[in-house]
């Protein structure tokens, strides 16, 4: 592909939606890059070019769902869809973006549609386990439906799937960094990322639930966790409290160095946790979170779980009593967690052979190259 391809890349304001956006930009960085995203996504870009060489434009479209009940809601739903698609075709016509890639929520609505009413090819990607909502409607109509996970529920009416996986940060890659469960004189390190859906739920109850195991084993812990800034020093005493080491932050920039000293991470299960799991080949607890859509997240876990890399607990039935029992049994039997990492590493092994050998980035990138090479004529042969 000739460098200084212009590509538009649109994107909810959610980190399952945004990451793999920003996965795909920094693969194939020396390109120029239209974004498009909401009001939450705007920071999330601001913030990873600005210590980057690369040429891009954002801009902030203010969208949002027409499922609500109310018929006034739905009504300025749709007028800021009618404005967003003006928009978005006005942006096409001036820049001249060879593909748009839409990677979910109501910001790839408009962009989707333009491509098709101005015969550009695109793409849409779907995280999760269950398609959504909007990457449903778009999926008719783009050139591919990128999928994460290999059977994608709700997704039998299209005839133009891939199987890409999720894109994730090069650094988050750890197939060549073997995982030891703890020794005796380590301690066991534990990585709990709340994500910003629910994140009061870790801040409270999963806190709880670690300071209520024994004392001798509360001793030989170590916790990183991500937690809401409001609740950063409310946790902080809790655990001082209860003499547990700890690390606290509201947002790790280095995320990938939390994985790689971790024994066992605590996670929700949106897509783009799975798909750090799968690379970083980390033992995962995972709390879906009950309110998903669909509850995609339960049934995200199944990939991990159903080969017995991973647990996975009902935040709404007695995770208190059945989280604290699943630690205690964990920290006193360490070779679990060697067992449950050494089944990811097979699982992950086995989707890169449907990658052709390749990381979900990787494959991803090929697919949109491929794709603006030939203009849509000769696309790889989907799944």
């Amino acid at each position: 592909m000739k460098q200084n391809s212009k590509i538009l890349i649109a994107a909810g304001g959610t980190g399952g939606h945004i990451f793999p956006a920003l996965s795909i930009i920094n693969e194939i960085k020396m390109n120029d890059f239209i974004v498009i995203t909401d009001q939450r996504g705007e920071n999330y870009f601001n913030n990873f070019f600005s210590n980057k060489n690369i040429n891009h434009k954002i801009f902030v479209h203010k969208v949002s769902s027409p499922s609500n009940e109310l018929f006034i809601v739905k009504l300025r739903s749709i007028y800021q869809l009618l404005i967003s698609l003006l928009k978005t075709i006005f942006l096409i016509l001036l820049n001249k973006p060879q593909v748009i890639v839409g990677f979910g929520g109501y910001p790839s609505v408009a962009p989707v549609i333009a491509a098709k009413l101005l015969k550009i090819p695109s793409i849409i990607h779907e995280q999760n386990a269950i398609i959504g909502r909007a990457n449903k409607l778009l999926g008719k109509i783009s050139n591919l439906l990128a999928l994460s996970f290999f059977e994608t529920k709700n997704t039998e009416n299209n005839h133009n799937l891939i199987y890409t996986g999720n894109p994730t940060r090069k650094e988050h890659c750890l197939r060549q960094l073997s995982y030891s469960a703890p020794n005796k004189t380590q301690k066991f390190e534990i990585l709990i990322v709340g994500g910003s859906l629910g994140a009061n739920f870790f801040s409270e109850q999963v806190t709880a639930i670690i300071c209520s195991l024994p004392r001798e084993l509360r001793e030989n812990i170590y916790i990183t966790q991500q937690v809401g800034k409001n609740d950063i020093s409310k946790v902080k005493r809790i655990y001082n409290n209860h003499q547990i080491e700890f690390f606290i932050e509201s947002f790790f920039d280095n995320i990938f160095e939390k994985f790689k000293k971790a024994h066992l991470i605590i996670t929700r299960s949106g897509g783009s946790s799975v798909a750090e799991i799968l690379t970083s080949r980390r033992p995962v607890i995972f709390i879906p979170l009950p309110t998903s859509f669909d509850n995609h997240q339960l049934e995200n876990t199944k990939l991990i779980t159903n080969i017995g890399g991973g647990w996975v607990l009902d935040q709404n039935n007695e995770v208190v009593k059945t989280l604290k029992k699943l630690l205690e049994n964990l920290i006193k039997n360490p070779k679990k967690l060697v067992i449950a990492s050494n089944q990811i590493k097979k699982l992950s092994k086995d989707l890169e052979v449907k990658r052709k050998n390749k990381s979900a980035t990787e494959f991803f990138s090929d697919v949109l190259i491929d794709l603006i090479k030939t203009n849509h004529k000769k696309i790889s042969k989907p799944c």
